[in-house]
């Protein structure tokens, strides 16, 4: 029968002089041990227990806790052992180690962050990753570069990783991604197992927003746009083609304009996956989507990218991009203070003004949501917001007008 025992594993003195907290399985004269991810120094550990002492009364309340920790470790291996062991022969302890090793070693934030960003740079999700990558390297300068575990982000780590964001003098939108963040990495390690939901630190959290400025222009001044003779600046007449396109295509984001390629091209639509979600589009090529894929694709080589974003296809992918949205944006807000346009100018305008335009038309707002790719209505309507008030007051002006 394989025995399964907590030890403070004193052949290891880890950098901050703590040693690590094992699980022992032994069997005969074989013996294995598994990390908890918890550790100890010598004079917190009762040895006559295999736990934490009670003590000092200011540690009581973590050391209760990571005993806690260590009681459900140990359920779960007992249990493990108990399913898997023949009494009529001896189970191999290898195997043992390998299935708990599986998911129920507690696997650190930190280690689970730095996993998923890899995973992210592998599929060549590489915006997402360097978000992710941001908010790493922020949480961990808030702990001092002391990792922990899942069970161990609780919701006071959260209320003072929020409060040293604003001692830091961040943004209240800025705290917000970082917390989003958080929480959505929070979400994955649930799903793949190596959180337990019913530990959830976000349940009571609120994750606090800040409206943004309005970003979205009217019919008339995407006419106005149009219509600028600009046959004599052909950088601003690229960065004009590709906003309307943008708006021309239910606010296609520049990183999927970048990636279009001739082969998206089917049947007179244009059919591709959203890089940010992965989710399926299809969209008809109006004329004036035509009109301006013909100025600068011939469609003859289906490998070509449709726009002049990405030049060299072997080099940097994230970095052409990058650099061709930075060079668009620069024109397009020279081109909108050059109209006067009540907002800058942008290509994510084109996103969000083909919402509000679509929303003052009439437009259902579920029907708005599944153009725009969104989730939820709810995220759309963060994109409606911007108008609204304008929208209520002239409402209001009509009505009150006596």
């Amino acid at each position: 029968m394989i025995k399964v025992a907590v030890c403070l594993y004193k052949s290891k003195l880890l950098k901050d002089n703590t040693y690590p907290i094992m699980i022992r399985f032994s069997q005969l004269k074989q013996k294995k041990y598994i990390a908890t991810g918890l550790s100890a120094f010598i004079e917190e550990w009762d040895f006559s227990k295999n736990r934490f002492k009670l003590s000092p009364p200011q540690k009581r309340t973590l050391h209760m806790q990571n005993n806690i920790l260590i009681d459900r470790y140990m359920v779960k291996a007992q249990e493990l052992v108990v399913k898997k062991t023949d009494l009529n022969k001896i189970y191999p302890i290898d195997f043992i180690v390998q299935e708990l090793t599986k998911k129920n070693t507690p696997t650190s934030v930190f280690s689970y962050f730095d996993g998923y960003i890899k995973r992210l740079e592998k599929t060549g999700n590489i915006g997402n990753s360097k978000a992710y990558k941001n908010t790493l390297g922020v949480f961990k300068e808030f702990r001092n570069r002391k990792d922990l575990t899942f069970d161990e982000l609780n919701y006071n780590v959260l209320r003072k990783f929020e409060e040293s964001l604003q001692g830091a003098g961040r943004k209240i939108n800025a705290i917000s991604f970082h917390m989003r963040t958080l929480r959505s990495l929070y979400n994955k390690a649930i799903k793949e197992g190596f959180a337990q939901p019913e530990l959830y630190p976000f349940k009571d959290f609120r994750i606090k927003r800040e409206k943004t400025a309005k970003r979205a222009i009217i019919k008339g001044n995407i006419t106005l746009l149009k219509e600028l003779d600009l046959s004599n600046r052909p950088e601003f007449d690229k960065a004009r083609d590709y906003f309307l396109f943008s708006f021309y295509t239910r606010g296609m984001s520049f990183v999927d304009m970048a990636n279009l390629k001739v082969a998206n091209i089917i049947n007179d639509r244009l059919i591709y996956s959203r890089n940010k979600t992965n989710q399926k589009f299809t969209i008809k090529i109006t004329p004036q989507i035509s009109e301006i894929i013909s100025k600068y694709n011939d469609l003859k080589e289906r490998d070509s990218y449709l726009f002049p974003i990405i030049i060299n296809p072997k080099g940097d992918i994230y970095t052409q991009y990058r650099n061709g949205m930075r060079l668009t944006n620069k024109k397009l807000k020279l081109l909108g203070e050059e109209l006067k346009l009540p907002v800058g100018l942008s290509t994510y305008v084109s996103r969000h003004s083909w919402a509000t335009i679509a929303k003052r038309e009439g437009i259902p707002t579920a029907v708005i949501s599944e153009g725009l790719g969104h989730e939820t209505e709810r995220t759309t309507q963060i994109y409606l917001d911007s108008f609204e008030n304008d929208v209520l007051d002239d409402a209001n002006d009509l009505i009150t007008n006596i």
